[in-house]
């Protein structure tokens, strides 16, 4: 999910004002005196693997080298959904046929089943301010293979008849219906006036890895969700003159839609122009019949999740994205674009689709090919920021093009973390969001140059550091290992967003360019359609790169250390002048120092990391005194989020 930045103004100005926040974190040191140099400091230690996870690694489904074992796993299901809107009651109405395979060795005796629609009941446990709804009304639930159930929350539990034996599955049919609720809800779905967007709206058995089992945390509105990897059969019956998106690739256009439609399909796909299949109010220009209601019939396999939305005020846009690996003739992937002709949206008429694509086309060649056969972008429902699912994203009515730019790169982006690599954004936000952060601002780059004018400071390198810093530098630095349903509000995205993409920013400054390309992608690789835990990205990056790098993990992801590197003083003595590195703050980190002299010559001298992994506070280095040393400086480039940039630049006197 991306939210838009001025949910974090209000924050950020306070920080400048000067205003006292109340959270639980450590204040970075003020550099006063001497006193903080001649304080102790913390010392980076190990980290530590849960037992379930060694537990794993004894059963072969987990490495230490951050690759998934030879006996790993991961459940699968088969869901056959047939969904139909009623408009006039705004209800949803659905029949779902699963069938589970346990593709694990383990005997299961019960499911459970995620009913998220249920935080939006009155007594629901909520982490944030939501509207109230009778939540998901289950009118039947198979007696076949299910005995007895209960739901708790959001959190159906179904006991099994028989046992579910390792390599074997078991079928089951629910019928359920809901309301979805009035936007604003949660930023994530919801209805506004003739437009619907319907994410977790079906019931979805939870996962079952092979470290936790049974991983069903209740659902509260904060932080998003841990899926396995399914495959979808999905019929959706909508009023006529109603357009669809969703996850999966349309079956049926051939009886649903006109021959001139399918025609400027067919032209858009061949030769990447951009497209309008159809506008409010075309009725027969658009459409292949006239009955009242109209099913559309969508495939989805091997997908985390399925997603939705619909109206009869959208505009369909339609373009391709070429894809490719390095070895691989280009494939061609179908871009769509739903949207509204309103004010308040006038940049997607421009953008939409073409953003869409570029995103597409940018992330393949950073990461990996995008494996789908289309991707689709709709407009609507969200009051700020945008919201992901497979093959498929929602987002506010951007006017400006820049930021609708900006947040469609990053939602595109989360079809590679967690689409691909199904991590678990409940409980471990960073290894989706902050990835995703990242990432965005690699594909910003290369398509508008950095950093960017006019548009949102999130979107760049540069304006993530300036984010994350800022709160770093008020103490309120966050620890990116909590729960991510746990986790103070007014840090949210500043921490996992922007501080986790400016720590893989630090880590490529440390590793250097091509080496830490090279493992981050050979981690999401490694991990496609598995379950990876935080254990197996850190061991992948140390095996990739040939380091251990312990201390970079304790220090980033299990503390909430401020950086502040200084230049204590530059002192000649004859031929030799010695520089002298003070280390102000808490986390440790090399140095990389550039001496600058007269005849415009740069000498570069990195200080390893282990002069600071004793306690020490300062650290000196001898550099020859000739030609003359007129500039010194801490970090020149930029690659480590250092609260003071003040106090990393010694010039010599006039």
């Amino acid at each position: 999910m991306h939210r838009s930045l001025r949910s974090a103004l209000p924050f950020l100005l306070s920080i400048c004002a000067g205003a006292t926040l109340h959270a639980q974190s450590r204040p970075a040191p003020t550099v006063t005196s001497d006193g903080i140099l001649q304080s102790k400091r913390p010392i980076s230690g190990a980290v530590y693997e849960s037992a379930p996870f060694t537990i794993a690694v004894g059963k072969g489904t987990r490495t230490r080298t951050g690759a998934p074992g030879v006996r790993n796993w991961v459940q699968h299901a088969l869901y056959t959904i047939d969904a139909s809107l009623d408009n006039a009651t705004h209800t949803i109405w659905g029949k779902e046929h699963v069938v589970y395979l346990n593709n694990s060795p383990d005997t299961l005796s019960y499911l459970l089943i995620h009913l998220r629609q249920n935080v939006f009941k009155p007594d629901a446990q909520r982490s944030d301010v939501a509207p109230n709804s009778s939540g998901m009304r289950l009118t039947r639930v198979n007696g076949g293979s299910i005995g007895e159930w209960a739901v708790s929350g959001t959190i159906m539990r179904a006991n099994l008849r028989d046992a579910l034996l390792p390599h074997d599955s078991v079928a089951f049919d629910i019928d359920w219906s809901y309301i979805p609720a009035l936007t604003p809800s949660d930023g994530r779905e919801g209805r506004d006036e003739d437009l619907y967007f319907m994410g977790y709206w079906y019931p979805q058995v939870a996962v079952y890895d092979d470290v936790d089992g049974w991983v069903a945390d209740q659902y509260v509105l904060a932080a998003e969700f841990y899926m396995d990897p399914a495959d979808y059969d999905v019929h959706v019956t909508v009023p006529r003159d109603w357009v669809v998106g969703a996850t999966g690739t349309l079956l049926n256009a051939d009886s649903i839609l006109s021959p001139s439609a399918r025609a400027k399909l067919a032209q858009a796909r061949r030769t990447g122009s951009v497209e309008t299949i159809s506008k409010p109010d075309d009725g027969a220009a658009a459409f292949a019949t006239q009955s009242p209601t109209v099913t559309w019939h969508f495939t989805a396999p091997n997908v985390r999740d399925f997603a939705w939305g619909t109206s009869n005020r959208y505009v369909w846009d339609a373009t391709r994205a070429l894809v490719s690996d390095s070895s691989q003739r280009p494939d061609t992937v179908d871009i769509y674009s739903f949207y509204r002709l309103t004010p308040a949206a006038a940049a997607w008429s421009v953008g939409g689709a073409r953003y869409t694509r570029d995103a597409i086309e940018q992330l393949s060649k950073y990461l990996w090919k995008y494996p789908w056969p289309s991707m689709t972008s709709m407009e609507g429902i969200l009051t700020s920021g945008g919201m992901e699912y497979p093959r498929i994203t929602v987002m506010q009515p951007w006017a400006d093009t820049l930021s609708l730019a900006g947040d469609l790169m990053h939602e595109t982006g989360h079809m590679w973390f967690p689409m691909q690599v199904g991590s678990n954004e409940t409980r471990y936000t960073w290894m989706d969001e902050g990835f995703t952060q990242f990432d965005e601002a690699q594909g910003m780059r290369a398509l508008y140059g950095e950093p960017r004018k006019g548009g949102r400071i999130a979107d760049s390198e540069q304006g993530q550091r300036l984010l994350y810093t800022r709160v770093a530098a008020s103490g309120n630095d966050q620890v990116l290992m909590r729960r991510g349903d746990l986790f103070p509000p007014d840090f949210y995205n500043i921490i996992f967003y922007d501080k986790t993409a400016q720590v893989l920013s630090a880590l490529r400054g440390i590793l250097g360019d091509s080496t830490f390309h090279r493992a981050f992608r050979e981690y999401g690789t490694h991990w496609i359609n598995r379950h990876p835990y935080p254990n197996d990205f850190f061991n992948a990056m140390d095996i990739a790169s040939g380091r251990d790098l312990t201390w970079f993990w304790n220090t980033w992801f299990y503390n909430a250390w401020p950086l502040d590197q200084a230049i204590g003083s530059v002192v000649p003595h004859g031929k030799t002048t010695t520089i002298t590195i003070e280390d102000h703050g808490l986390a440790p980190m090399p140095v990389k120092l550039a001496v600058t002299r007269s005849n415009g010559t740069v000498q570069r001298i990195d200080i390893p990391v282990g002069v600071w992994l004793t306690g020490a506070r300062r650290y000196t280095t001898n550099v020859a005194s000739a030609p003359t040393i007129v500039r010194v400086e801490i970090d020149p480039d930029g690659l480590f989020p250092d609260i003071n940039r003040e106090n990393q630049v010694w010039v010599k006197p006039q």
